[in-house]
């Protein structure tokens, strides 16, 4: 078989550039990119062609820039499969390796571009092979070989000087390698290229900085993570991922105690990319956390509306242009980050509350006409047993519940309550028994023969949702002064969290097994029931009924025997109740402080509890503590 000839050569050549100047044009114009799948088949048949001639070193250039520019193309495809290109690259380097003569049977890609790079690069070769390097290490990064990735640039780069030093915070080998190679360029008489190696190569450095970033914050270190993840941000990427970096960034700073930086980097991602929902989601988080209920309410709102609409945001927010528009680039850093980016970020919209949230106060409670349909057809369909978003439907419907009642409106809050637990009373057990050691283990090694099953967790979070949604709509019954209402939600409550059975089959006690294996949803089980014997206890209290209230408190400090709050209400009861010595015996043992009071408040929590756990913290401490130590005073006085 013969090679191909020069006439051959240029026509192909010809065909390539034709092929490839509209993706050009739009990366100078910023117009949107033309179809890629037409391009694709037609790079592979022209690949096919070069292929059907022995390679040949004439021949290499044009044929390494047009297996780049398949590559490139197959990387916009939602099917592109990592292990297919990553094969068709490695091709393209035995290629290489036979055109001079090398045998590279046997060798694995690590090893082929180790041999190409150890005998010297020719001159026309070097771009080409620097671009398709580019490409490698794009595969490699986004299948989490990172080694491979270094290994690799390290070759390029040989012993040459490793660049600008970086920042001490942003110290990583990958990254420095990185910065200190610099791709050799086609030029004007090289065939054109889809996407530039110095572009590939910088949103290799984003992509590499990006999950660096994740991966301190993984870790807890937020200063750290947030380090490289204004390096990401400073690099070459979309919209739509430097929109996650910002939330990102949002996320560190709020770990550090910066609730007001936090809330600027969630502006930058929408303004960014205003259809980035999580940045929604967390700004409604964080207004929440500041106690900015009005700006929460917005947040929750706009989250609603998703994806609809061509107004700027109002309010809180800033004013933020809808439409993103297409990536600058591709492939896009995304790409890269697909294989080894966190669940942080949900695939669907939550549409919240469509029914209530825009309402005013005084607006008849429930669903408008039709609603209930709407809400089976929407946002809880498929909520159940499918990939884990964030935030979980149930719960976000659960925290604008807990800031509607944040804003005294009462009634739509119970009836968002309502509405989850309509759904979740749908696939509820009658019991549920969890082995909290067994549990662990999927906790550590997967789903793979652990007993808590992907069903049973689900299930778990279903019953501790719907109790959740008892005791927020109990609050509510308690505020508006309805209390026998609110002692039947807090019950039912009690209820769900009763079908939760945990049983051990370890050799520890239960208490210390469960402190050190039970699931994650789990531990907030001991927070509800908590709040709800408290709103019971409460209840009890207010119509008159000590005796039951006393029992829900003893209760409440069986499970919790380190509350002050249960610690608070228990004694209140029995100085009401006439039993003061009892009263004071226990006061003389524990003196609850203000302190104390504050730091069980602001225990880590769902969301959706805090407010709960605001409302129920003992009101009259210090006429308690007034009453309880004249008491001591006196009895010490008594002969």
């Amino acid at each position: 078989m013969a090679a191909a000839s020069a006439g051959c050569l240029r026509l192909w050549r010809e065909e390539n550039d034709a092929l490839a100047a509209p993706w050009r044009r739009r990366r100078s114009s910023g117009a949107p990119p033309p179809a890629a799948a037409p391009a694709q088949a037609a790079f592979r048949r022209l690949l096919r062609k070069l292929h059907g001639a022995p390679p040949a070193p004439p021949a290499l250039p044009l044929e390494l820039t047009v297996l780049c520019n398949s590559l490139l193309l197959d990387l916009a495809l939602p099917a592109a499969a990592e292990e297919e290109l990553s094969a068709r690259a490695d091709g393209g380097l035995g290629r290489v390796l036979e055109a001079h003569g090398v045998p590279g049977g046997g060798l694995s890609p690590e090893e082929r571009w180790q041999e190409v790079l150890r005998r010297g690069v020719p001159g026309e070769l070097q771009a080409p092979l620097h671009h398709l390097a580019a490409l490698q290490g794009l595969l490699w990064l986004a299948a989490g070989r990172r080694g491979a990735v270094e290994g690799l640039c390290r070759q390029l780069r040989g012993a040459k000087d490793p660049g600008l030093p970086l920042p001490n915070c942003c110290a990583n080998e990958l990254l420095s390698l990185l910065q200190g190679w610099h791709p050799a360029d086609q030029g004007e008489s090289g065939p054109l290229v889809v996407q530039s190696a110095r572009d590939l190569k910088d949103i290799l450095w984003t992509s590499a900085a990006f999950l660096q970033g994740l991966q301190e914050l993984g870790a807890g270190s937020h200063d750290t993570a947030l380090a490289f993840l204004q390096a990401a941000a400073s690099g070459l990427c979309s919209k739509g991922v430097l929109a996650q970096i910002f939330t990102l960034m949002g996320c560190c700073n709020l770990k550090m105690g910066k609730p007001q930086t936090a809330i600027q980097c969630l502006k930058r991602s929408l303004q960014v990319d205003c259809s980035f929902l999580p940045a929604l989601r967390q700004a409604a988080s964080v207004y929440g956390h500041l106690g900015l209920v009005e700006a929460e309410l917005e947040a929750l709102a706009l989250l609603d509306q998703g994806k609809g609409g061509s107004r700027a945001l109002p309010g809180p927010l800033g004013s933020v242009a809808r439409g993103a528009s297409s990536p600058a680039c591709w492939p896009d850093t995304s790409w890269a980050l697909s294989a080894t980016s966190p669940r942080s970020f949900p695939l669907q919209a939550c549409k919240v509350l469509r029914e209530w949230l825009p309402a005013p106060a005084a607006s008849i409670p429930g669903p408008a006409p039709g609603g209930g349909d709407h809400y089976r057809e929407g946002p809880f369909q498929g909520f159940l047993h499918g990939e884990l978003a964030w935030p979980r439907v149930p719960e976000v419907f659960l925290e604008a519940a807990s800031a509607l009642e944040e804003a005294a409106r009462h009634q739509e809050a119970i009836a968002v309550c309502r509405e989850v637990i309509g759904q979740t009373s749908k696939v509820i057990p009658k019991e549920l028994q969890i082995d909290v050691v067994s549990s662990a283990q999927e906790d550590i090694q997967g789903a793979a023969g652990a007993s808590l099953g992907p069903q049973e967790r689900e299930s778990l979070r279903c019953i501790l949702w719907r109790a959740a949604a008892y005791l927020l709509q109990g609050c509510a019954w308690a505020r508006l002064g309805e209390g026998k209402e609110a002692i039947s939600l807090a019950s039912r409550c009690l209820q769900d969290l009763l079908r939760i059975q945990f049983i051990n089959t370890g050799g520890h006690s239960m208490e210390e097994d469960m402190a050190r294996f039970a699931p994650t949803e789990a531990k907030v089980l001991p927070q509800i029931r908590q709040l709800a014997l408290t709103v019971r206890g409460v209840a009890f209290l207010e119509l008159g009924r000590q005796r039951e209230a006393l029992m829900d408190f003893q209760h409440s400090l069986h499970f919790c025997p380190e509350s002050p709050t249960a610690h608070c209400y228990l004694l209140h009861t029995l100085w009401k109740l006439g039993r003061r010595q009892e009263a004071l015996a226990r006061w003389h043992k524990f003196r609850p402080s203000p302190g104390l009071m504050e730091e069980e408040a602001e225990r880590p929590s769902p969301h959706y509890l805090r407010l709960c756990m605001k409302w129920m913290t003992f009101p009259h401490m210090e006429s308690l503590a007034k009453d309880l130590e004249m008491g001591l005073g006196e009895s010490s006085q008594e002969p």
